[in-house]
């Protein structure tokens, strides 16, 4: 039974030490072969615990869970151990300029970023101040002043600036569906069907 906890623990360093090498995309961001290395790993580790048992099989699958558990139990509270198991943001656009050696560290193409920046809805690099690409392998980034969308707060004060009559009108919380999730009560009926 130890020989399989030890085992299974083993494959759990190895696997997350074999997956951050892999690189930084989410499962979606995969291409298909990406997929299928990443699907036939995990069927690799698994297969070395594979077909001891169900007692055995229950450690292992346990040693892994548990695994997982202080992973992100330790990566919570030190800082470098977070970077060290997850990694961290790395920019690849500053000031309006690709940083090409970030993007060969990351293995990311100028086409992909092309890509997630359309998909951001940006069309120019020039308009970027900064862009990360996070340990989850999502986009990050910060517009440019002049690129940025005017928001309410900024329309706001240039009426208040030109007319100081304006009176900020009154938003209530009752349509927000981010207070049902502090107060737990719905503001808008819920259909039967899906409560």
């Amino acid at each position: 039974m130890w020989t399989i906890f030890w085992e299974s623990l083993l494959f759990a360093f190895v696997g997350t030490f074999i997956l951050r090498l892999g690189g930084r995309k989410s499962i979606s961001q995969m291409a298909f072969p990406q997929l299928v290395i990443i699907t036939s790993l995990g069927a690799i580790l698994g297969g070395g615990v594979a077909g001891k048992g169900i007692g055995n099989t229950i450690v292992a699958a346990a040693t892994f869970v548990g695994f997982l558990i202080v992973t992100e139990w330790i990566t919570l509270h030190w800082n470098f151990a977070e970077k060290a198991i997850k990694g961290g943001a790395l920019p690849v656009i500053s000031e309006g300029k690709l940083l090409v050696n970030n993007l060969k560290t990351l293995r990311i193409s100028v086409d992909d970023l092309e890509k997630r920046l359309r998909m951001a809805g940006i069309s120019r690099i020039e308009d970027i101040q900064i862009a990360t690409i996070e340990n989850n392998g999502e986009l990050g980034y910060s517009l440019m002043s002049h690129a940025r969308p005017v928001t309410i707060g900024d329309l706001e004060k240039i009426m208040k600036a030109n007319f100081p009559e304006y009176k900020t009108p009154n938003t209530t919380s009752q349509d927000n569906i981010f207070e049902e999730v502090i107060t737990d009560v719905h503001s808008n009926p819920v259909p039967n069907q899906l409560h």
